[in-house]
């Protein structure tokens, strides 16, 4: 089988996930799989909803963790995948998401002079304080963390990962899929979305790295909103999503809607064969 979703409302990783679930993926499986894995960082639970004829997925959690280092990040998802006993196949799929947005992220810290500053403050903030932070700088500005002396990336936002690519992977298994495509473009919004790094442009730096990298093709809308997050891009770079033109030449088994919580267009997703 083959997923194909229109990214021209934009994606996420919750919201791939409710496009599973309405494809057919098995509901109960895959919510209890993605707060088990919440629950490695912290305390998660996980409310489905309609909203219009449209699945979401309302995704809370209270985490423990206020950075998260690609160390521990990978320790646990590849933890949390042999626990649940996922296929080789889609447990390689969510290794390689979330190695893209680890990726993204060191990348971005390294190169961009704006995360490089605030990254410095939040480093001599806490050495101020007689803290312990779980990383340094080099000479070059490149934030590394203290064991083995390896550059690290460091995960804010996107914490909450594993839940969305502990989801994926068992939505795909659940639907027999093995080739994901994406319609067209990937509208990524417009305007500036502030967070845990200051005010940026949309799309966000991880977000822009991830699609410039993996040569996915990105527009941006009038919408004054962000409507690719880097988790959303991540899946797409992690399952080697091939861009479709258009869907004339496939035979649509079914389709099904998915939207976020922000009251932004929802998200179609189709099984096509």
């Amino acid at each position: 089988m083959k997923l194909v979703i229109d990214t021209k409302n934009g994606i996420a990783g919750d919201i791939v996930n409710a496009g599973l679930i309405g494809l057919g993926a098995n509901e109960k499986q895959m919510i209890s799989a993605m707060e088990y894995a919440g629950n490695h960082i912290g305390t998660a639970k996980i409310k489905p909803t309609i909203d219009h004829g449209a699945l979401k997925l309302e995704v809370r959690i209270e985490t423990d963790y206020e950075h998260l280092h690609e160390s521990k990040a990978k320790a646990f998802l590849a933890k949390i995948t042999s626990d649940l006993d996922i296929d080789k196949f889609y447990r390689d799929i969510a290794t390689r998401t979330l190695n893209v947005l680890c990726d993204a992220e060191r990348y971005v810290h390294s190169h961009d002079k704006r995360l490089r500053h605030m990254l410095h403050r939040y480093y001599h903030n806490h050495k101020k304080h007689n803290q312990s932070p779980d990383y340094k700088h080099n000479h070059k500005g490149i934030y590394y963390h203290h064991k083995g002396y390896n550059i690290e990336a460091i995960l804010h936002e996107a914490k909450d990962i594993f839940i969305d690519v502990v989801g994926l992977s068992i939505g795909l298994r659940e639907l027999d899929i093995s080739e994901i495509g994406y319609l067209d473009y990937i509208n990524v919004g417009n305007g500036t979305i502030r967070f845990s790094h200051g005010e940026f442009e949309v799309p966000a730096p991880a977000t822009e790295q991830i699609l410039n990298k993996y040569g996915l093709r990105w527009e941006k809308s009038d919408i004054n909103e962000e409507m690719a997050t880097p988790t959303g891009v991540s899946i797409l770079a992690g399952c080697k999503a091939k861009r479709i033109y258009a869907l004339e030449d496939y035979h649509i088994i079914k389709k099904s809607l998915a939207k976020g919580t922000r009251g932004l267009p929802s998200i179609c997703f189709f099984l096509i064969e």
